[in-house]
């Protein structure tokens, strides 16, 4: 008798659960299929600097259908939104504050009359929320920056993620965005100076250019991985020119100085350009003839071609330090 109580017991409590378990059953097959979102590694989260406005400024920069969308978070009808089925090539980036989320790489028709995505970008673009309005437990997708609304993610989507990035068409732009990478020494400041730059979308500290995977700070610090500390740049080209990025980097440090940049010494504080497309190395190469002058230093900036960037610690991204970096020439 006692081994029967024990035994109804026993199921009792597997049953319930198995009950809470399966209220949850949605956001944990998304989280165990996009782990990014969740990841416990300690950089990459502070690379996303957020936005917040007051209501009143929200709905001057949205129209009413967006401002409904994204801050009220509604929903568009199918098939109504002018993406939901581009052929164009480029990067969706979001309506509001402009943050790169989605490569049209990663979109496929869904038969849903929603864009569709496998995967969002990577670097913590996209934070997923529990949602159980409506009577329904799903996972929604939120702009990391600006906390807009963006849609819900699903795990019926085709390999290799499983995933289905169910987004409204009126929250997403379709922007020509490159990447471009420089290194000017204290990456501080050289960050805070392509963050004020119009047409720069996003931003990151970190480091480039070396041989060790994944090196920490103290690391590039010790002049034994090869890295430089840098800036990856984001931009829309229909804004800002890879000439203007150049011109700008010239501005912002001495090109001239070996081993350093003012108090800074070391080859994480080198000057460099890292190319990411033939076109921008021919850029490059010929905006750097242009620097040179009779009389001087010659310009001792490496040109190079891109290779594999690490975001730099969290508390290193958009630090904005005045101390860091040398006055504008």
């Amino acid at each position: 008798m006692k081994t029967s109580r024990l035994l109804l017991m026993f199921l009792v409590l597997l049953a319930l659960g198995l009950l809470l378990a399966g209220l949850d059953l949605l956001p944990s097959v998304c989280r165990a299929a996009q782990g990014e979102y969740r990841t416990t590694h300690n950089r990459g989260h502070g690379m996303i600097e957020k936005i917040t406005l007051s209501d009143a400024e929200w709905r001057k920069r949205l129209t009413p259908h967006q401002y409904e969308v994204m801050r009220e978070r509604g929903t568009e009808r199918p098939f109504s939104a002018q993406c939901w089925n581009p052929h164009g090539k480029g990067t969706f980036v979001c309506a509001a504050c402009g943050l790169p989320l989605f490569e049209s790489g990663s979109k496929f028709d869904s038969g849903t009359g929603w864009p569709s995505f496998t995967a969002a970008m990577g670097g913590d673009r996209v934070r997923i929320a529990r949602d159980t309005s409506h009577g329904m437990i799903r996972e929604e997708v939120v702009c990391a920056r600006c906390d807009s609304h963006l849609g819900h993610v699903f795990p019926d989507g085709p390999p290799p993620t499983g995933l289905r990035y169910c987004m409204n068409g009126v929250a997403l732009d379709l922007r020509q965005v490159e990447k471009a990478t420089f290194a000017a020494g204290c990456f501080w400041g050289v960050q805070a100076a392509f963050d004020a730059t119009p047409g720069v979308l996003q931003t990151a500290a970190g480091y480039t250019g070396g041989h060790v995977k994944d090196p920490s700070y103290e690391q590039v610090c010790m002049h034994t991985t090869g890295h430089a500390e840098a800036v990856e740049v984001e931009f829309d080209r229909a804004k800002v020119s890879y000439k203007e990025l150049l011109d700008l980097f010239w501005k912002i440090h001495d090109p001239r100085q070996v081993g350093g940049q003012g108090p800074d010494l070391g080859d994480n504080y080198r000057s460099e350009i890292f190319t990411h497309s033939p076109e921008q190395r021919k850029e490059a190469e010929a905006s750097k003839a242009a620097q040179e002058r009779p009389g001087m230093r010659p310009i001792v900036t490496a040109i190079t071609t891109a290779e594999v960037f690490y975001p730099a610690e969290d508390y290193h991204q958009h630090y904005k330090s005045a101390a860091c970096g040398l006055p504008r020439r």
